[in-house]
């Protein structure tokens, strides 16, 4: 955030001219004379040297209505009508190009989620993660007499995170009091009033932690296409593979295989030399399905339902007076309809939704 503020700053009081910034800087990413923006919802085709950070903060909402639950000794509990989380995110893309038409690089996001009332604050509490996505990149094709470039991008993920659910510490504590209640060596140490000996072997941090790890592959075919000097169209397809294993403590570990797929499309204007303004509008279908095991202690812990179609879209304005620069405040907006398994056929889970805006900066070499 600081580093994008100081580079919003050095903009205001710098003359503008696209020219004055060295012009190879945006070579790689024009086709006949239309300069293309980096999407923030799928990669592009160009491989270039670049350094980037983005900062995003949102709200998620999800639907759903449940009886309010009962706690020890009858005590009531936050309903489960929904969940609202605030996130935000941290984005750092780097890519080097040691020659024209391949580039290794990578995308790391630190992540953190709260719940935003109560009920969310006690079923699902705090998170942070990561996610690291090293690549490669290849333009196979990139024609100025057609004003097309294809490329392939492919690499791995690496992801994890940590999740505090005060939820859990409360069944945690339900389990081990029913235990206890069948143990009469330990319901002797409860009639003595010694909580210590008869809970000696509980883990209440252990029972509120969520531990996520995951690693896969990803691979993605774009292309982009100018309609003149002003206007440029890109698109992508493809999709990636996780094993995802969870931990929330005893009886809820778990194992996944998430697949997703996903095609995408950006269009953009750029009012360059006439402003240095442009615009972009980006929209994305994507669906995924679970095909690991233990579905139902993954969605207790949070984790991905059997299958959903999530639709996402994003709209940016974007400052264009710099061959060597791209800042652009984006707003986005994600719905996700989830499918779950209920004994041998499959319902319509609650949906979500996801609004949000993102400030990004990306500086090319």
């Amino acid at each position: 955030m600081i580093a994008c503020a100081a580079a919003l700053a050095a903009l205001l009081v710098a003359p503008s001219g696209r020219a004055e910034v060295g012009y190879g800087a945006a070579a790689a990413r024009t086709l006949e004379g239309h300069t293309f923006q980096p999407p923030v919802l799928l990669e592009g085709p160009f491989t270039t040297t670049h350094v980037g950070i983005d900062t995003s903060m949102g709200m998620r909402v999800q639907d759903g209505a449940g009886a309010p639950p009962t706690g020890p000794m009858r005590l009531p509990l936050p309903a489960r009508d929904g969940q609202k989380l605030f996130l935000f995110e941290e984005r750092l893309a780097v890519g080097i190009a040691p020659v024209r038409g391949a580039e290794i690089g990578a995308r790391a996001v630190f992540q953190l989620g709260i719940g935003g009332d109560a009920a969310s604050t006690y079923y699902y509490g705090g998170r942070t993660g990561y996610e690291i996505r090293p690549h490669l990149g290849f333009e196979a094709l990139h024609s100025e007499s057609l004003g097309l470039s294809v490329g392939l991008r492919a690499g791995l993920i690496m992801a994890g995170g940590v999740r505090a659910r005060p939820s859990g510490l409360v069944d945690a504590m339900m389990r081990e009091a029913d235990a206890a209640m069948r143990d009469r060596a330990r319901v002797i140490c409860l009639v003595a009033g010694d909580l210590g000996c008869a809970f000696k072997n509980f883990d209440g941090a252990g029972a509120m932690r969520v531990d996520e790890r995951s690693f896969g592959v990803h691979a993605y075919a774009s292309a982009a296409k100018s309609f003149g000097r002003h206007v440029g169209l890109q698109a992508s397809f493809g999709g990636e593979a996780l094993d995802t294993r969870l931990h929330g403590g005893p009886g809820l570990d778990s194992h996944m295989s998430p697949r997703s797929y996903a095609a995408s499309v950006a269009a953009s204007v750029d009012l360059a030399p006439l402003a240095p303004l442009g615009a972009m509008f980006e929209a994305v279908l994507e669906r995924g399905e679970n095909r690991g095991l233990d579905r139902r202690n993954a969605e207790l812990l949070g984790g991905a339902p059997m299958a959903y179609t999530t639709e996402r879209v994003a709209a940016g304005v974007y400052y264009t007076g710099r061959d060597a620069l791209t800042l652009g405040f984006v707003g986005t907006y994600g719905f996700t309809q989830a499918r779950r398994a209920a004994g041998d056929t499959i319902s319509p889970g609650p949906p979500t939704r996801a609004l949000g805006g993102r400030l990004a900066l990306r500086y090319f070499f």
